[in-house]
């Protein structure tokens, strides 16, 4: 059993292939229905700085029900707050506590090159 604090939403690609006229067709990329989930930091650090621009890096643990669980980027929410889009590092089964945990990464490049001025 997962105690829920939000919910993860996995991105799904679909389309693609070859056009009428058989050029290449872009896939359209949408996320799925979320899924409860409990979101866990592992770690979050604010203090990335490169060329001027800071940046978060933060990354965060995902327990969900047994399913099957497939995707390379994922939306989540916690407490009802969109935390933003993140890179899957990796999903396994926890047979011990019947979940599937999620490892995810972020980083969020924001321009406070004039902070402080």
């Amino acid at each position: 059993m997962v105690i829920i604090n939000g919910t993860i939403q996995a991105k799904v690609k679909t389309g693609g292939g070859l056009d009428e006229n058989g050029n290449p067709a872009r896939p359209s990329e949408t996320f799925g229905e979320p899924i409860p989930a409990r979101v866990i930091t592992n770690n979050k650090n604010n203090l990335g700085k490169q060329d001027g621009n800071t940046f978060i890096a933060a990354s965060y643990e995902i327990l969900i029900e047994p399913q099957t669980f497939e995707a390379e980027r994922v939306r989540l929410t916690r407490f009802g707050r969109d935390m933003g889009e993140f890179s899957v590092m990796s999903a396994e089964y926890l047979e011990t506590v019947g979940s599937v945990k999620i490892i995810v990464k972020h980083a969020d490049k924001t321009n406070n090159s004039d902070a402080g001025n």
